[in-house]
């Protein structure tokens, strides 16, 4: 572990690999003196009067004292501040100071306050004050038996007021008070397993009147950026989302969330660095669907909302965006349920491209592959249809949790192998539109990702890249987090990964792979075709060899460990050479003759009765029964009452090597 300063902050810089950046176990960590220091803010690095946090006594001295860091035991004395109060000197630039004071009684006992982190970040700031100092709340509620994940639920609406000042100072947006359709907003937690009901936790804010929250953070103007949905996000200890939505942009998303960092101030107290955010919303500069159209989200934790649907093939469970939970009638459920149950159907006939959208479909899931995004199952993912004809098809928005970045060093995203939304499907349909599809946006976004990539991230720490680095620690040293790494070390992290990742990529995408026969005595008929190679876009029906005196069992391979008889490669799983390997059964021959009698079907041999040994159709032996007759209904009645399961059996003479093939139904 290193220690340096970057802009006097300490700074802990880890070397752990690419996915995380966590101290080990035996690092020592920062001293922390309190749960929660108290951080005050300079608006344009102007100077910020401290009150002492003990109590004050007219009777006791004061000391105030300058610290290197959050620490109040080895601070330097600040000459002529002896008074309870204190009045910071401005901030030149933007930074962070650490503040103390020791009162000291006239018994000459003494009391050391906490710590006060002064900081100048120079990012904008978000100011709101709730109705009588109400915090927004809830409680935690687990899923049902069969289901997964932890949510929130009797999570308060809280009305409150809002006001937001740029970086240079400036009050550029205020909301008035709170009155019900006319102005203020309610705040609301938000999220599922990432509410902190005991720290710093993201929030749900909706505006009583649409208003661009961004408008003058930004160098956009237009009513249609006008919306009552905002997020305050709270990831931003990583420039995660930041990656996330730029290669959105990149790859040509057509709405991905806007955005501003900002500090977040609630109830006076200051929460940290979060992201004022755009909000899925129906709205023409976010989701543009008509009044008729539908935006819904599968979604992880529909078991924790009141309106919802499941589907019948894929069993997948929706809730809605739009239309709300309390304006949506039994007709629009109805009309959007069997629209997607349709679809399904189509994935599975592989008329899909009917029905949604391919590109967008299949761009959502390069973006993850690009990513090597981890949660599959916990990751939002909304769709939209334009209105309720059969004119318009299904599409998926914007990509949006990105946690779970850059954890699949070497392997497909999960969100590839797991079919939460048809995605693998449409790869192994033989339709191959979707992986077409696929191959063709990677052509296009793999030679310039990184470096369009690189130059927005450098445009970013040019611009504020210091502001954030000391918003983030003032958000670490507020919530108590146990170490801090500023925006270069994401740079790292970011460069280290895609350097990684496009070579595997271009291993699994561009590469022709090699398929190996092994097939032990077996071979392919002169007329078979067997390939040699396969490609991602290939779906390959891999024939079925010959071998004299056996029967074929199957192929096994790094795939499968028990034979398939029917086995179908498919490109998009295939990332290096392919082994295939023929397994054999010894044959049971037709049946020909029992003791110099015809046995055909339907003979009848007399009544005197003969033994019988009954065969799996892979060659296991399962025991006897006992025949007078061969005929087809009086075998079968035979084998019913020996209580053998309806299934395919091979039926053997006793001490012959004649036999016959029978199917109980």
């Amino acid at each position: 572990m290193e220690r340096k300063f970057l802009y006097g902050i300490p700074v802990w810089f880890f070397a752990v690999g690419i996915l995380f950046a966590q101290p080990p176990d035996s690092v020592e960590s920062p001293v922390w003196v309190s749960p929660h220091a108290v951080v005050s803010l300079s608006q344009k690095g102007e100077p910020v009067e401290l009150a002492c946090s003990l109590p004050q006594d007219d009777h006791a001295s004061y000391q105030w004292y300058r610290s290197e860091s959050n620490s109040n035991t080895k601070g330097d004395a600040i000459d002529g501040a002896t008074s309870f109060h204190y009045v910071t000197d401005p901030f030149q630039e933007n930074g962070i100071r650490f503040y103390y004071c020791v009162a000291t009684s006239s018994e000459d006992v003494s009391d050391t306050s906490n710590i006060f982190a002064v900081a100048y970040t120079g990012l904008p700031t978000v100011k709101i004050n709730t109705l009588d100092g109400e915090e927004p709340s809830a409680e935690y509620t687990y899923a049902p038996d069969g289901s997964y994940g932890r949510g929130i639920t009797n999570a308060t609406k809280v009305p409150a007021s809002m006001q937001i000042i740029d970086s240079t100072g400036n009050l550029v947006y205020e909301s008035g008070e709170y009155v019900k359709k006319n102005s203020g907003l309610t705040i609301k937690l938000r999220g599922n397993t990432s509410v902190d009901l005991e720290g710093k936790s993201s929030y749900k804010l909706k505006l009583q009147k649409k208003a661009d929250l961004l408008a003058s953070l930004s160098s956009r103007s237009g009513s249609s950026f006008s919306d009552k949905e905002w997020i305050l996000h709270k990831a931003t200890t990583s420039l995660n989302t930041f990656v996330g939505f730029t290669i959105c942009d990149i790859a040509g998303v057509s709405w991905t969330p806007k955005y501003a960092f900002v500090n977040v101030i609630v109830n006076d107290d200051y929460r940290g660095l979060y992201m004022l955010m755009e909000a899925v919303d129906r709205n023409e500069s976010r989701v543009d669907v008509s009044e008729e159209g539908y935006i819904i989200e599968r979604d992880a934790y529909w078991w924790n909302e009141n309106v919802k649907f499941f589907t019948s093939i894929y069993d997948q469970k929706y809730t809605f965006k739009y239309p709300d939970d309390d304006n949506i009638s039994e007709e629009q459920l109805s009309y959007i349920e069997k629209y997607m149950n349709t679809l399904e159907s189509h994935i599975s006939d592989g008329s899909y491209d009917d029905y949604l959208d391919v590109k967008g479909f299949a761009r959502w899931l390069l973006i993850h592959d690009f990513l090597g995004s981890w949660d599959a199952a916990g990751s939002n993912i909304f769709l939209s249809k334009y209105d309720a004809t059969d004119k318009t098809k299904l599409r998926i928005l914007t990509n949006w949790d990105f946690d779970s970045n850059f954890m699949q060093e070497g392997k497909w995203s999960l969100q590839h192998m797991d079919d939460r939304i048809y995605m693998p499907s449409m790869l192994k349909s033989s339709n191959r539109a979707f992986a077409n599809m696929y191959k063709s946006l990677y052509d296009s976004l793999a030679p310039i990702l990184w470096n369009t990539l690189e130059k927005k991230w450098k445009e970013l720490n040019n611009a504020l890249g210091r502001q954030i680095n000391v918003a983030r620690y003032c958000d670490h040293v507020r919530w108590n987090f146990q170490w801090y790494n500023p925006v270069e070390y994401d740079l790292y992290i970011a460069e280290k990964w895609f350097t990684s990742r496009e070579a595997w990529l271009k291993n699994a995408i561009e590469k022709t792979h090699t398929i190996v026969y092994e097939l032990n005595g077996g071979s392919f008929g002169n007329e078979m075709v067997f390939p040699d190679s396969i490609r991602f876009t290939d779906r390959i029906e891999v024939p079925q060899p010959q071998r004299q005196g056996y029967i074929f069992a199957g192929w096994t391979s790094d795939f499968n460990a028990e034979p398939l008889k029917n086995m179908v490669l498919y490109g998009d799983n295939v990332v290096d050479r392919v082994r295939l390997t023929a397994n054999w059964l010894p044959c049971i021959y037709p049946i020909k003759e029992y003791d110099g009698m015809s046995l055909k079907m339907g003979y009848f041999a007399g009544m005197e009765k003969f033994l019988v040994e009954v065969f799996s159709v892979t060659g296991s032996f399962l025991g006897y029964i006992s025949l007078y007759n061969t005929d087809v209904q009086f075998i079968l009645k035979t084998l019913r009452s020996a209580g053998y399961p309806n299934s395919i059996y091979i039926l053997r003479s006793k001490g012959s090597r004649v036999s016959h093939r029978v199917q109980l139904r």
